[in-house]
């Protein structure tokens, strides 16, 4: 059976995240995937993603793959039916045959997030970007920012940047963390193995209290060697953070 692998990117505002909720799959990309497929084949058809973004994250790149039941649809023919049935705020990318041991998460070598901050001395108010920054009251400092991400790079045990304590596995691989100053923005983007659940809002949240003097630059060292809440800042809102690159 064909083995199909689709590129998506999507406007993470009106849902409850990438992965289903049971009983509310209208309300998770891949409920909204799924009922295409099933319309398509007629018959239930899992999505398997590269991760799940959390509720109201977007993707400007999201890799997912699916095991076709039988050979009626090709590429071209996957692509339409997809781009004639999803909503405005999902669109299909690229639909390609993948190898059948492809796996769109378990094979993801790194995943990469981006996060965007209007500053509070930006000459103007956002206007098109209005609903996908997050608009600061406060100055930041950037080189104190980007001082104290030198802290994340590396492996190390990131529980205390999740909000999911009972995770499996809690150590990442930080790649990089990249901090670029605009006019009007702060750009944070960050590269890792992988991403725990909220790891990369309360990682960009600890790095904004960084920038306006409510933390100390050193917290996210202590954070990691403690393990101490006190240590992290609060978690960022979510209409900021895309998933730009997935890796493998």
């Amino acid at each position: 059976m064909p083995n199909i692998k689709m590129t998506i990117a999507y406007d993470g505002r009106k849902y409850m995240g990438f992965s289903e909720r049971k009983g509310n799959p209208d309300k998770a990309i891949q409920g909204k995937l799924e009922m295409i497929l099933s319309r398509m084949y007629n018959t239930h058809v899992e999505i398997m993603s590269a991760c799940n973004t959390e509720a109201g994250v977007h993707a400007k790149q999201q890799i997912v793959n699916f095991i076709a039941p039988d050979d009626t649809y090709d590429e071209t023919g996957i692509f339409e039916y997809f781009e004639k049935y999803l909503p405005d705020d999902i669109i299909l990318l690229k639909v390609e045959a993948a190898d059948e041991r492809f796996h769109s998460r378990y094979l993801v070598k790194t995943l990469t997030f981006e996060y965007r901050i209007w500053k509070k001395d930006a000459p103007r108010r956002p206007l098109f970007d209005r609903h996908y920054v997050n608009v600061l009251n406060q100055t930041v400092d950037v080189r104190k920012m980007k001082d104290a991400a030198i802290d994340l790079i590396g492996e190390h045990d990131f529980v205390v940047f999740s909000t999911n304590s009972k995770a499996k596995n809690t150590v990442k691989k930080v790649y990089e963390v990249a901090i670029e100053e605009t006019e009007c923005e702060v750009i944070i983007t960050m590269t890792a193995s992988g991403f725990l659940l909220n790891m990369e809002r309360l990682i960009v949240g600890t790095l904004i209290q960084v920038g306006t003097g409510q933390l100390p630059v050193n917290t996210i060292q202590k954070a990691l060697s403690t393990g101490k809440e006190t240590h992290v800042g609060h978690k960022a809102m979510c209409d900021a953070l895309s998933l730009v690159a997935v890796n493998y």
